[in-house]
C-alpha cells in the first residue's frame, strides 16, 4: 500500500493570507490605541473638571468687597499696567479659580488678559465678558467694581460646561488693546457671538469698541452693562450677568 504524501505548503496562501490580515491587525490596532487615547482625554478631563468644581465660588459681598479692594489699591499705583494684569492673572490661575489664563503682551509694557470655559461643542464661537481698566478718574470705582463683578462671576462659574466658549478679557482702555483682541480673534479663527461691556461705558465709548471689533459686520450682539458704585449693586448686577451668560453660552 503506498503511503500518501504530504502536501507540501503553498507559499502564496500564506502570503495571501498576510496581506489580507496585517492591513486589519493594523486598523483594529489603530482603533484600540484610539479608544485608549480618548479614554485617557476623558479621564483628565474628568479630573479637570472635578477640580474646578472644587475652586468654585458662590457670588457674595465679601467676595466682590475683597476684589474690589485689591483692585482699587492696584489701580491707584503707577505700575497699574502691569499690577492689574499680573494681579488678574494670580487670581484667576489654575491653583485659585482653575482657568488656564492667557496674557498677550504689546506696547509699553501693557497686557491683554483672558480666561475661558472652553465651549464643548461650538469652541469658536465666543461669549465674551470685557473690562476695561485705565480710563478717566471719575471712572475709576466703576472699573473697580466692572473689574470684582467679572472675577466674582467667573469664580462662580469656573467648571461649567457650556456649549460656547465663555470667555472673561480684561484690557487697558486704549484702541490699541481693542486691537490687539481683535487680532487675537481673527488669529485663532474665532467669531465674537455676545459681547457684555461692564462698567456702563458712555454709547460713544461702546460705539467705538463695536467698530474696532466690527461687530456689525460680523453680527456680533453687544450690550453695555450698567455700572454699579457700591457692593450691593455689584452683587445684583453678578447675578443677572451670571444668567445671561449662561443663557448665551448655553448649558449642554
Amino acid at each position: 500500500m503506498t503511503e500518501a504524501q504530504p502536501t507540501s505548503a503553498d507559499p502564496g496562501r500564506w502570503i495571501r493570507f498576510a496581506l489580507v490580515m496585517l492591513p486589519v491587525g493594523t486598523i483594529l490596532l489603530g482603533i484600540a490605541s484610539f479608544g485608549i487615547w480618548q479614554w485617557k482625554k476623558d479621564q483628565a478631563a474628568d479630573r479637570s473638571f472635578k477640580y474646578a468644581l472644587a475652586l468654585r465660588r458662590q457670588i457674595s459681598p465679601e467676595g466682590i468687597e475683597r476684589y474690589a479692594g485689591i483692585v482699587r489699591t492696584a489701580l491707584g499705583k503707577a505700575d497699574r499696567d502691569l499690577s492689574i494684569p499680573g494681579y488678574l492673572e494670580s487670581t484667576m490661575g489654575a491653583e485659585n479659580m482653575g482657568y488656564t489664563v492667557r496674557r498677550g503682551r504689546f506696547g509699553n509694557e501693557k497686557s491683554v488678559i483672558d480666561a475661558e470655559l472652553t465651549g464643548a461643542k461650538r469652541p469658536l464661537e465666543i461669549v465674551m465678558v470685557l473690562a476695561l481698566y485705565g480710563g478717566p478718574a471719575d471712572q475709576q470705582e466703576s472699573t473697580v467694581q466692572a473689574i470684582a463683578e467679572s472675577l466674582s462671576v467667573a469664580h462662580e462659574l469656573t467648571g461649567e460646561k457650556v456649549v460656547r466658549s465663555l470667555r472673561f478679557a480684561f484690557i487697558p482702555d486704549t484702541p490699541e488693546a481693542l486691537k490687539q483682541l481683535k487680532d487675537g480673534l481673527q488669529r485663532d479663527g474665532e467669531r465674537l457671538m455676545h459681547l457684555l461691556v461692564l462698567g456702563g461705558p458712555e454709547v460713544a465709548a461702546i460705539e467705538g469698541i463695536s467698530k474696532a471689533l466690527d461687530t456689525t459686520a460680523k453680527g456680533t450682539r453687544v450690550l453695555s452693562l450698567p455700572a454699579t458704585k457700591t457692593t450691593q449693586e455689584t452683587v445684583q448686577s453678578a447675578h443677572q450677568l451670571k444668567g445671561m451668560l449662561l443663557e448665551a453660552a448655553e448649558i449642554p
